[in-house]
């Protein structure tokens, strides 16, 4: 029974290092520097400017003076029938 409670105590422990070391790589490298810009990412720029009706009047603000005006929603944008 040791041998076997060694391989698996020796195997955690170097996979978590090694998670450990990941992060440090990606936080030193500069990777979680501009989260709000990188989760912006997968958004096409239109898809900032599409009227929501569940912001608040601050929140809509707060948008419009970043990315423009706003425009009623589509067919398939946010909740425009298709």
């Amino acid at each position: 029974m040791l041998p076997s409670s060694l391989t698996v105590s020796l195997s955690i422990t170097v996979l978590g290092l090694l998670s450990v070391a990941a992060f440090l790589w990606a936080w030193f490298s500069g990777q979680f520097d501009d989260i709000e810009r990188q989760g912006m990412i997968p958004l096409d720029d239109d898809d900032m400017n599409v009227l929501r009706p569940w912001e608040t009047a601050a929140q809509r603000a707060a948008r419009e003076a970043r990315f423009g005006p706003s425009r009623p929603a589509g067919p398939g944008a946010w909740g425009g029938r298709s």
